[in-house]
């Protein structure tokens, strides 16, 4: 998201929303959402926020999304968060999955899972905002690569491998 936030971090009137992998629910422990259960700490040499235990050590993150199953964060994204430019908010991976299945069948995108979890935020701010609001989605990655975990989560195939 950085990526697409960049453009629009010196205009105030853009608000600039973020959605992070809440794999199982971010109350489970079984997620990755650093920025909304995480707590500032060191890794890779910068500082950033990350899923970490009582002793400062990370510890394991989950996502559907092979892309977004890690500990942390940039500081680029911690920076955007304590300075209140950008929100990030969960999205589980039943919310991405079901977004992926909605844009593959209503517009025929697949969208890549990472991408998916921008869609399910996408349609839940949507909804608060109401008609007429302008949202921009940034689909970062093709789906193709997700196709088989798809198949996996939703039983397309009755069972069998």
């Amino acid at each position: 998201a950085i990526g697409i936030f960049h453009p629009f971090l010196d205009d105030p009137t853009i608000r600039l929303v973020g959605f992070e992998a809440a794999g199982d629910g971010v109350d489970t422990g079984r997620h990755a959402a650093a920025l909304s259960a995480g707590e500032p700490g060191m890794l890779h040499g910068a500082l950033s926020y990350l899923l970490q235990d009582s002793d400062g050590q990370t510890v394991e993150a989950h996502s559907i999304s092979a892309g977004l199953d890690y500990p942390g964060v940039g500081p680029e994204h911690s920076w955007l968060k304590d300075t209140g430019r950008a929100e990030y908010r969960p999205i589980t991976d039943a919310q991405a999955m079901d977004a992926f299945q909605l844009l593959s069948r209503t517009e025929g995108i697949i969208p890549a899972i990472e991408s998916a979890h921008a869609v399910a935020g996408a349609l839940q701010l949507g909804a608060e905002l109401g008609p007429g609001a302008l949202l921009l989605v940034n689909l970062s990655g093709r789906g193709d690569k997700d196709v088989d975990t798809a198949v996996k989560w939703f039983d397309l195939l009755g069972g069998q491998p």
